[in-house]
Parts: structure tokens; C-alpha cells; sequence
């Protein structure tokens, strides 16, 4: 189960945000909708743990994380989220198949060369994997960060619009994917958008701005 409480963040005198209460527990999931400047990026960092709140509670399964280590964090990041960031973040100079297999590695996991091609093949770029991530369109990078996040089997998995640069067909298969996925491996699926296509595909909704 991962939850917030009471959180805000302040980048400046007249830049506050105060978010509401959030609850996901295993295998459900949650769609936080806002247009741009409602803050969803920066919740979806605090929860994350890449931005430190002013105030509240972050919990993954009864732990607090907020007053934990930087060392620590990164820990929690590696091996319990699951991040998919808006924009993709890849080595340059790595395939596209060992960036993947970076998040087994980041995570002290044995690298599964299966599941990556499983995940590449179910978001439709299995024959792209031995291009460099620059050979990639905008889409296939997106879709191979969103198997990435999936390499490690997390407890959470956090989505920054992950659905914004798809088409039709590839947004339908990467919310399937995502929502199978966390089915499977039991974890909490956030995911944070301004999309209005997702509206329809997840019950729990909750409105910034």
C-alpha cells in the first residue's frame, strides 16, 4: 500500500502547492488528472522521493520514507518504484536493451534478457532493441522507459504522463500493459496526466487545480 499525507511543496514565496491525501493499495490504481501548472509533476517527484515535502508523509507498506537517508532513497527508488518519468532518460551510448536491463543492475537484480524482450515485444518496439536510443521515434522511447520501470517487479509504479506522446492503438496498449503488469506483480499504479483519454480506464480519479 502506498500512501501521502498532508504533503506541500514550495519553489517559491508565490509558487505553493498543497496536494491532497492519496491512497493506492496493491494491485489498484489511481489516475491523478491536472492541466499544466496544477503541480502534477511535482507529486508525482515527491512521490518519487526526488523532491524533499515541507510537510506530510510519504508510507510504502507502514514504512515513512520521507525522513530517510539520501542513500537510503536511492534504494527505495531502485528496488520499490517503478518511475516513468515524462521524459525519457537513457545512456546514449547503450543499446536500447541494455538500458533496460540498467534498471536490473541499478537495482542489484540479476538482468532478465527474457523480460525485457517480453516487455519490448507487448509495447510493440522488440525490433529496436539492438538500435541506440536515438534510432528510437519520440513514442518508442517512451514505451521502452515505461518497460524499463517494469524490469524490477516494483512495489509502485509511478507514471508521468505516459501516455501523452501515443497515439490511439499505443495508448491503449501501454495503460493494458501497466495495469496488467501491476496486476501481476501486485503493485500500486499511479499514474499522473492531463490525457482525458484515461479518464474512462481508471476508476480512482483525483483532480489538481
Amino acid at each position: 500500500m502506498f500512501a501521502s499525507h498532508d504533503l506541500t511543496f514550495s519553489y517559491s514565496p508565490l509558487k505553493k502547492f498543497a496536494f491532497p491525501d492519496l491512497r493506492c493499495d496493491d494491485r489498484d490504481t489511481l489516475l491523478i488528472l491536472g492541466q499544466s501548472g496544477s503541480g502534477k509533476t511535482t507529486l508525482l517527484h515527491l512521490l518519487a522521493l526526488l523532491l524533499q515535502p515541507e510537510s506530510g508523509e510519504i508510507m510504502l507498506n507502514g514504512q515513512a520514507l520521507r525522513t530517510l537517508s539520501a542513500s537510503q532513497k536511492a534504494r527505495v527508488r531502485a528496488q520499490e518504484l517503478g518511475i516513468i518519468y515524462q521524459r525519457a532518460h537513457f545512456v546514449s551510448s547503450l543499446t536500447v536493451l541494455d538500458n533496460i536491463l540498467l534498471a536490473n543492475y541499478l537495482g542489484n537484480k540479476k538482468q532478465d534478457k527474457d523480460k525485457a524482450a517480453y516487455l519490448a515485444d507487448q509495447l510493440g518496439f522488440g525490433e529496436h532493441l539492438f538500435k541506440k536510443p536515438h534510432q528510437l521515434s519520440q513514442g518508442e522511447q517512451h514505451r521502452a522507459s515505461i518497460a524499463r520501470s517494469l524490469m524490477n517487479e516494483p512495489a509502485v509504479i509511478l507514471a508521468d504522463e505516459p501516455t501523452a506522446s501515443l497515439d490511439d492503438t499505443n495508448c491503449r496498449k501501454v495503460v493494458a500493459l501497466l495495469k496488467e503488469q501491476s496486476q501481476s506483480i501486485g503493485a500500486s499504479l499511479i499514474v499522473v496526466t492531463h490525457d482525458q483519454r484515461l479518464k474512462d480506464e481508471f476508476s480512482n480519479r483525483v483532480n489538481l487545480g
